[in-house]
């Protein structure tokens, strides 16, 4: 694999042989392993992704995933402003219900570190 930036012959390797083994076992279209290539000779693992988003458990989503949810974003939002963009996206996260962890306005932010954030 030609590499689009310069890293160590070790880290060639080890995202080389990653690629390999994924791809084998990981269902996909040709489109998407041309995507998956890109990412990873732009220096990436295929365990990553350019949102940063990760699982529960902080286990990062691979970057097929991110790419699949942004590609089908993508075709159901043709013709939406950014605004209905942005709606439809929060909703298919399931980010549109109301959330009961975010504070009423009444609350009060910290002014002041106490060094137990608990206390």
């Amino acid at each position: 694999m030609k590499f689009n930036i310069e890293l160590p012959e070790w880290l060639k390797e080890s995202l080389e042989e990653e690629y390999k083994e994924y791809v084998k076992v990981t269902p996909m279209t040709p489109k998407e392993r041309r995507a998956v290539r890109e990412w990873v000779k732009n220096g990436n693992s295929v365990h990553s992704n350019p949102e940063d988003a990760w699982q529960d458990g902080m286990v990062p989503l691979d970057f097929l995933d991110t790419y699949r949810d942004t590609e089908y974003i993508l075709e159901h939002t043709k013709g939406m402003n950014n605004e209905e963009r942005a709606k439809f996206a929060m909703a298919y996260y399931g980010w549109d219900e109301p959330d009961d962890t975010i504070p009423d306005s009444n609350f009060e932010p910290l002014t002041e570190v106490t060094g137990n954030p608990f206390i």
